[in-house]
């Protein structure tokens, strides 16, 4: 073979090779997905061909859970809803306008960084001189809820599966939730919650605005649905995730070889 013919043929598989590198996509976040619905919840409120459902936003609000990071990068309130409408759409949900069909429920987003606030204390005990540490964390009950703790609480899982959690507790991180609230009932002055779905990831090289698109999108499937424990969301599930639009389910992800008791709940002392 000549030195011609080999340097093109190397040249070739070179260029073949940095095409694919080059063609693959970066990979997103892992998502991290919590959702809720209220007891007396229909499934007709799920969107259906036959059902649609009608929906207007409230609002959004940036809301800090813990403490605050400094420096960290926000998303504009209106380009977050307009990527709230697009994940809403996906799964049949229809925004109205005035003039239009009445809506059926109200979306409330908020939005920002979570992490989970603690207090070191240092008690020294002034006749043997021995010290001891505590532990006090503020946000315990909504970083549980973030991160579904109290849902894996009804389980027994895999230790791998308990240690995820209870890494996504410890985690600074980043989260959109949205809920959707009964209209008729809020015609009457009253705050009826319907569902809930909270969303979040490790702010670890991550940004909202940069991630919030693919947050919503891996969330979407499970709007107005039950998750019975966290649901941990990768690249590979949303390359399978596929538009659900129908009654409500309860999203079931059992696990067939329990071994280890659910995390406690984040914060809380060892020995209650």
């Amino acid at each position: 073979m000549s030195r011609f013919l080999r340097s093109s043929i190397s040249w070739l598989i070179f260029g073949a090779i940095t095409s694919v590198f080059a063609a693959r996509p970066a990979e997103g976040p892992e998502v991290l997905v919590v959702a809720d619905v209220a007891a007396d919840f229909a499934a007709a409120r799920r969107p259906s061909p036959e059902n649609p459902i009608h929906y207007i936003i409230l609002g959004g609000m940036e809301r800090t859970l813990g403490d605050a990071i400094a420096g960290e990068k926000m998303p504009d309130r209106g380009a977050l809803a307009q990527e709230v409408e697009r994940a809403l759409a996906s799964q049949g949900f229809t925004l109205t306008q005035v003039g239009g069909p009445k809506p059926a429920i109200a979306i409330l987003f908020t939005f920002g960084s979570a992490n989970l606030a603690t207090l070191e204390l240092n008690d020294t005990d002034a006749t043997t001189g021995e010290t001891t540490s505590s532990t006090i964390a503020f946000n315990q009950r909504e970083i549980a809820q973030l991160v579904g703790a109290f849902k894996a609480d009804r389980h027994l899982l895999m230790s791998s599966e308990t240690d995820r959690i209870n890494d996504a507790a410890r985690d600074d991180r980043l989260y959109i939730m949205l809920a959707a609230f009964d209209v008729e009932a809020l015609v009457k002055k009253q705050k009826k919650v319907l569902w809930t779905t909270r969303i979040s990831i490790s702010s670890r090289r991550q940004s909202l605005p940069a991630a919030m698109r693919v947050m919503l999108a891996s969330a979407a499937p499970y709007f107005a649905t039950e998750t019975t424990r966290p649901r941990f969301i990768e690249d590979a599930d949303r390359r399978k995730a596929e538009v659900r639009i129908g009654p409500a389910t309860v999203v079931d992800d059992a696990l067939t070889a329990p071994t280890a008791a659910a995390p406690r709940n984040p914060g809380a002392p060892a020995n209650p």
